[in-house]
């Protein structure tokens, strides 16, 4: 028992003098189940002494270290000058830091490393060596094995047509957001259409305000596409060349009203579409996402000036047949709608997943079929959700819920013609009815007062007729 101690004492010793990177007396290292240590820098500083250190990616033997993770977030780091040694690491974040220039083949021993984030960094220009590889037969210095490049946060205004020569038969996702591109000039256009295998493109907050021309139509396995928070004042043209897109985000874009001309065209393969925290958006107009025929999940959502959603939005019209699109997912969260009208969907019964909280609803009878027709599909949805859904109008429906309303089988009243408060009339017809029963009486005793000559204002008997033909005779006429 105690050899057992002692041999695993001295396996611990010498884990910690001679297996374990130098990393590790600066950071936090922890062992995975894949035989691997994570390593976390994050907000520890890092000199360039220790980053480029041999005995930091491999032992006294040269055999790399087993890194597997290894996060270097808000570590100090200044320009990366020198290629990193050889490693197995598969993820590497140098985010947060004070990086401007990477040198050419900085990466390349990194042959395993699937995630590189260099995000929240300086970085204005980049070479296209900066992502070169090792010679593979056939190949032209590919890193083989990165898949996810996050460049957001960084001072880019365009790119090298040739960034991406060593990584345009392995990338999958690149994440260019919050970069001050403004302009997706020819030089950024054939960069990224030179991936071939591009799955997810992140182009949001780059204040872009069009696509150009044919601009999507070379990454024909394109999955995903953010454009949120740009300067569109309508959909761009350009998304119908796109191949394969099932997911487009296209929040934060000062659209005002969108209608069947400035909407979305057809676009064959989109699934799921993001409209949400439009501060400008009013009004959603007939025909404007019809094209959108395999759209199956819709978030409208956040948009706070959104009143109005036109009952044809989403339905197209084939050979005088009215067709919607096969929506299991739709979410219309915080926006200003008073109302919908159950011609938006009609087969709401097919809905997975359905949010209307927080608008201000009116317990109205336009909304009469919310609570008759939606509120037990709503149920069986979404229980807990379903009852949150409020009245804000009229002001004696305020703090009900619709599920009051189908609960109490109430009927929810209907302004007239003139949009006027019927609900308000029995209060005026009440104060007709005491006015009347006030009255009359007092007429009737007033005219009683008048005949009786109570107050002596009056005289109607004989005599007082008589005198009428009586005149005193003047002392002058005697």
């Amino acid at each position: 028992m105690k050899i057992q101690l002692l041999i695993g004492v001295i396996l611990v010793i010498r884990f910690s003098t001679q297996d374990q990177s130098l990393l590790c007396s600066h950071c936090n290292c922890t062992n995975t189940k894949e035989n691997t240590v994570d390593v976390n820098c994050t907000d520890q500083f890092i000199t360039y002494n220790v980053l480029y250190d041999k005995s930091t990616w491999v032992d006294e033997k040269d055999s790399p270290y087993p890194l597997g993770r290894v996060v270097l977030k808000l570590s100090d780091l200044p320009d990366l000058m020198d290629p990193f040694p050889f490693s197995n690491l598969t993820y590497l974040d140098l985010s947060k830091n004070y990086i401007r220039r990477i040198n050419d083949s900085c990466f390349a021993q990194f042959q395993n490393m699937h995630t590189l984030i260099l995000s929240d960094n300086e970085i204005d220009n980049l070479k296209p060596d900066v992502f070169k590889g090792l010679r593979m037969d056939g190949n032209n210095y590919p890193l083989r094995s990165l898949k996810v490049l996050k460049l957001d946060n960084n001072r880019l205004h365009t790119l090298n047509d040739d960034l991406f020569e060593h990584l345009e038969q392995v990338l999958e996702v690149l994440d260019l957001s919050y970069n001050p591109f403004k302009v997706l000039d020819l030089q950024t256009t054939i960069a990224i259409g030179s991936i071939i295998y591009l799955k997810e493109l992140d182009l949001s907050y780059t204040g872009i305000k069009s696509i150009p021309d044919s601009f999507l139509h070379t990454p024909k396995h394109l999955k995903l596409l953010d454009l949120s928070g740009n300067s569109f004042t309508s959909v761009p043209q350009g998304l119908t060349d796109v191949h394969t897109l099932e997911t487009l985000i296209f929040n934060a874009n000062p659209i005002v009203n969108l209608t069947q001309e400035n909407g979305f065209k057809n676009i064959s393969t989109l699934k799921t579409l993001y409209f949400c925290n439009m501060f400008d958006l009013e009004c959603i107009g007939a025909r404007s996402i019809s094209s959108l025929e395999q759209l199956s999940e819709i978030h409208i959502c956040n948009n706070i000036k959104l009143s109005h959603i036109d009952p044809a939005a989403f339905s197209r019209v084939e050979a005088e047949t009215e067709i919607w699109p096969p929506i299991k997912k739709l979410n219309l969260i915080n926006n200003q709608l008073t109302s919908i009208d159950f011609h938006l969907l009609i087969h709401w019964n097919n809905l997975k997943e359905l949010d209307l909280r927080y608008n201000p609803w009116t317990c109205e009878c336009e909304n009469q079929w919310m609570v008759e027709t939606l509120m037990p599909i709503y149920l069986q949805i979404n229980e807990d959700i379903a009852k949150q859904i409020k009245c804000e109008a009229p002001i004696e429906m305020v703090g009900l819920t619709f599920y009051d309303e189908y609960n109490g089988t109430k009927t929810m009243r209907c302004l007239d013609l003139y949009n006027n408060r019927p609900e308000q009339d029995g209060t005026i017809l009440i104060g007709v009815l005491i006015g009347l029963l006030i009255g009359i009486p007092l007429v009737l005793l007033i005219i009683f007062a008048y005949q009786r000559n109570w107050f002596g204002v009056c005289e109607n008997g004989p005599a007082a007729y008589s005198r009428k033909f009586y005149r005193r005779t003047r002392s002058d006429e005697l």
